[in-house]
């Protein structure tokens, strides 16, 4: 029984190898038609309408450095040509031209995807424009640095490309999720349109203050520097979108934006002062101040440092931390 368990076992296991060796090595079906390559996962590699193999591409801004793509790099998606070179910098680089996303060859040109790369976090990638019967690399031009391409597609000369490239914050070890595109006219040669830069484009929020602060001082920029002559009784305090100034006389308040991002700036409308009779005092400078505020920096412990109209620096403290050092100082008396 055993001997015939075990003849068996070796009779499938015999099958087993003939049908992985007709999966992977068949050269054709019964139609004589070549079989499309397959990965050990047994996903079917689909062939490019156009390899370029064996090619020679200009390195883009070094054009006097031709490089023949007599190498290969593989990927999990396909085995892309590829060329070894040395930069200016005596770095070593490497061209790799994106085949699967080459265009129709029409009006005697055709496009491509290639990337120059020194390492995994650098990587450019241009689109290379071939001309004629001997696809002669003329001209590159640039998409985008670390992107992904999902696709490249034609309508007479204009080429469009659709990737995606780093959101704002991204680590460049992540893959990029933001979709854009960049159009081409491959027959003049010219960018028509650039991708999105997501981490250069200008990004604008509305901030809440809240708090009770003090005046410190303010700075000129001539080196001129204004105290209050009372302390305790320069306040500004916020109250949702409403500021509320208290001084040595008369009270204001009035509304303000204030913005953070790619811009911090802070605008007050009108200050609506109350009209008590006051012995002369900082009233009017303070106002005066305060109401030329247009951008502001967060300093350290809370402070609010506002720049003014004509460059001033008005410093505000917390008035909690003010307190604390106060009582700090009266019991090291």
């Amino acid at each position: 029984m055993k001997k015939i368990i075990i003849g068996i076992g070796a009779l499938l296991a015999v099958a087993a190898a003939v049908g992985a060796g007709y999966y992977f090595v068949t050269k054709g079906d019964e139609y004589g038609a070549p079989r499309p390559p397959k990965d050990l996962t047994g996903v079917v590699v689909p062939p490019v309408e156009f390899p370029m193999n064996g090619l020679t591409f200009l390195v883009p801004n070094a054009s006097s450095t031709a490089v023949v793509l007599d190498l290969v790099s593989p990927t999990a998606k396909r085995d892309y040509p590829m060329g070894r070179f040395v930069g200016e910098d005596s770095t070593p680089r490497t061209l790799v031209a994106q085949d699967d996303f080459a265009t129709t060859f029409e009006n005697e040109l055709r496009a491509v995807p290639i990337v120059v790369s020194s390492g995994e976090l650098l990587q450019q990638y241009h689109l290379a424009i071939l001309e004629g019967a001997e696809n002669k690399h003329t001209a590159s031009l640039f998409i985008g640095e670390m992107i992904k391409i999902q696709s490249v597609t034609r309508a007479g000369n204009v080429v469009t490309v659709n990737y995606l490239v780093h959101d704002r914050g991204q680590e460049l070890v992540e893959l990029p999720k933001i979709q854009t595109s960049a159009i081409f006219d491959i027959g003049t040669k010219q960018i028509v349109q650039a991708g999105r830069l997501p981490a250069t484009e200008a990004y604008v929020a509305t901030k809440t203050f809240s708090g009770e602060y003090l005046w410190k001082m303010t700075k000129f920029s001539d080196g001129k520097t204004v105290t209050p002559s009372k302390p305790d009784v320069f306040t500004l305090t916020f109250d949702a979108n409403r500021i509320n100034l208290g001084t040595d006389c008369n009270s204001g308040g009035t509304t303000y934006v204030s913005e953070t991002g790619s811009t911090t700036s802070f605008t007050l409308e009108p200050i609506a002062s109350t009209k008590m009779f006051c012995e002369p005092g900082q009233e009017g400078e303070y106002f005066s101040m305060m109401q030329s505020v247009v951008d502001y920096t967060e300093g350290a412990d809370g402070a609010i440092i506002f720049e003014l109209a004509n460059n001033a620096k008005m410093t505000f403290i917390p008035k909690t931390k003010a307190l604390e050092f106060a009582a700090t100082s009266t019991d090291q008396q």
